[in-house]
């Protein structure tokens, strides 16, 4: 709670941007580049947000523990990747899927999966991805469709089919979406270091805002730091907090958001995914079952604890990721099993030669549902959400401004949603790409 008894320190500058993820850093890089002053305030102790990237010692590639691919070819990321003197690799896409006790070659899942989502009628009623694939007839729909279009939503949208929009699920990856994944080849962290960089913004670490009061044209922002209090004052803000943070209140906004951005907010939740890196000793499915594997980029098994582990190709590290989300994760806490302990029951599944445990020799995990500062991953449309990630991105008095990877239409839950978020609140602030605030 802030306190009028405790020494404030006041920081003065034209925009105030909340968060330092890949939204508020384009954003505070943008503004910088058009003359405006900002300071970006992060309750973190690093840049990134829900990019996290370890770079361990021993390890040949670096280790993610928040975003780690590139989905399609978006020209903000490579652009971006460009500037800084980053590579960035094709991901094989050879995939194996347990069935008829056997894992078999399943490459097809996206062409599997689309043939159904092609039926979605944008016009119809929106409901649940569950509702729809339970008014399939059974003979129109194999069990493998199913459970492609399910590892979709859940895997790569991170959402519970029986909240998340089949329309909005479907426009998404039927709507021009380019094929293909790539990954930064040394991880996100050098991104959103040269991204910081570029901006020459105020970066405040390990800096909590606590309240957002405004009114039309001004701005104060209310934090805690390791020293006490500080208040910044400002004209504009941006803010880039994600969905998890703005359902909980965890921010509070003096005077409270309007009702159609509150329900915009609501409108949305965070997808839950438990992520678990297992490094081991060696790339041992490699060589397992005669070098089958060796070209192999992601294994599925739609009924398991973890749907989905994947490699690190085309780098050959020695490290697996468990990748759980949407009802996955329920599943996990109501097998009362220990993520890590899941994991490894997983790749023990997939490779039944093979003693996984002792060669395991190092786990990374981080619980982003627990973190405080994300509340979840990132965030899908609920049945009947419509425009909300429109309603979300809509100024407010030309003082708040909202950014991040759940504003996106063409992106969203990337990083690439995100920089070209941050850049939009930014062109949308300045009015003009010669950059002064307009006036109020």
């Amino acid at each position: 709670m802030w306190s009028n008894e405790k020494p404030v320190t006041d920081i003065n500058t034209e925009v105030a941007i909340i968060g330092a993820g890949a939204a508020g850093l384009a954003a505070a890089r943008r503004l910088h580049e058009r003359g405006i002053d900002a300071v970006v305030l992060e309750a973190r102790d690093r840049i990134g947000g829900r990019a996290y990237t370890l770079q361990p010692s021993r390890e040949s590639a670096p280790v993610e523990l928040g975003a780690e691919f590139i989905h399609g070819t978006p020209p903000v990321t490579l652009s971006l990747m460009h500037e800084c003197g980053e590579k960035a690799a094709d991901v094989p896409s050879r995939a194996f899927q347990f069935g008829n006790e056997d894992f078999e070659d399943r490459s097809d899942l996206w062409d599997t999966a689309e043939r159904l989502l092609r039926r979605v009628d944008p016009n119809a009623p929106d409901r649940s991805v569950a509702d729809f694939l339970k008014a399939l007839p059974p003979d129109e729909a194999t069990t493998e469709q199913l459970d492609a279009v399910r590892m979709i939503v859940e895997g790569f949208e991170a959402a519970d089919t029986s909240d998340a929009s089949v329309i909005a699920i479907a426009n998404e990856w039927l709507g021009g979406t380019e094929r293909g994944t790539l990954r930064p080849l040394n991880g996100y962290a050098p991104l959103m270091a040269c991204l910081a960089r570029i901006g020459e913004a105020r970066i405040l670490l390990q800096t909590r805002v606590d309240e957002i009061r405004w009114s039309s044209g001004n701005v104060r922002v209310l934090a805690t730091d390791a020293d006490g209090q500080l208040e910044v004052q400002a004209r504009r803000a941006v803010i880039t907090l994600p969905i998890g943070v703005l359902r909980d209140n965890a921010v509070l906004f003096t005077p409270p958001l309007p009702p159609p951005k509150r329900a915009a907010i609501d409108a949305m939740r965070m997808g839950p995914v438990i992520r678990v890196v297992l490094a081991f000793r060696s790339p041992f499915w490699e060589h397992t079952e005669g070098g089958r594997y060796r070209d192999a980029a992601f294994f599925y098994a739609p009924q398991g604890k973890f749907p989905a582990i994947w490699t690190r190709l085309p780098q050959h590290a020695s490290f697996l990721v468990a990748w759980a989300g949407g009802s996955a994760v329920k599943r996990i806490a109501a097998a009362g099993l220990d993520p890590i302990e899941a994991a490894l029951q997983a790749c023990a599944a997939i490779f039944p030669s093979v003693d996984v445990r002792s060669e395991l020799r190092e786990v990374y995990h981080h619980d982003w549902q627990a973190d405080p500062f994300a509340r979840g991953a990132y965030a899908y449309l609920r049945v009947g959400a419509g425009d909300a990630r429109d309603a979300l991105t809509t100024p407010i008095e030309e003082t708040l401004y909202f950014a991040g990877e759940a504003t996106s239409n063409d992106e969203p839950g990337t990083i690439a949603g995100a920089l070209e978020s941050g850049y939009r609140a930014a062109d949308a602030i300045t009015g003009s790409e010669s950059g002064r605030l307009p006036s109020t």
